[in-house]
């Protein structure tokens, strides 16, 4: 479960930055900075589930709980990937 909520919570901080920063002119520290965080959050997240998945002795609605709080970070790998491609060049 652990793995789960800290997941989510840099998701949400990354999030949070790029709602507040925008998709340009980011400095080299700020982008380190949140590609760091939003790594975080999906490594954090398949672990989380990997766990969910192999732990004998969790319940199911435990499992069920820890992978709805890690389905955020995985599912926002491709949805980022598609604003990156799609959203951002239309900016201009």
């Amino acid at each position: 479960m652990r793995l789960s909520i800290a997941s989510l919570s840099r998701l949400a901080v990354a999030v949070a930055m790029f709602a507040i920063r925008g998709g340009e002119n980011w400095s080299r520290a700020f982008a380190e900075t949140w590609y760091g965080l939003f790594g975080g959050a999906v490594v954090l997240a398949i672990a989380a589930v990997v766990f969910a998945i192999a732990t004998r002795g969790a319940t199911g609605r435990r499992r069920l709980a820890i992978v709805a709080l890690a389905l955020p970070a995985i599912v926002a790998v491709p949805l980022l990937i598609w604003v990156f491609i799609v959203l951002v060049p239309l900016a201009d």
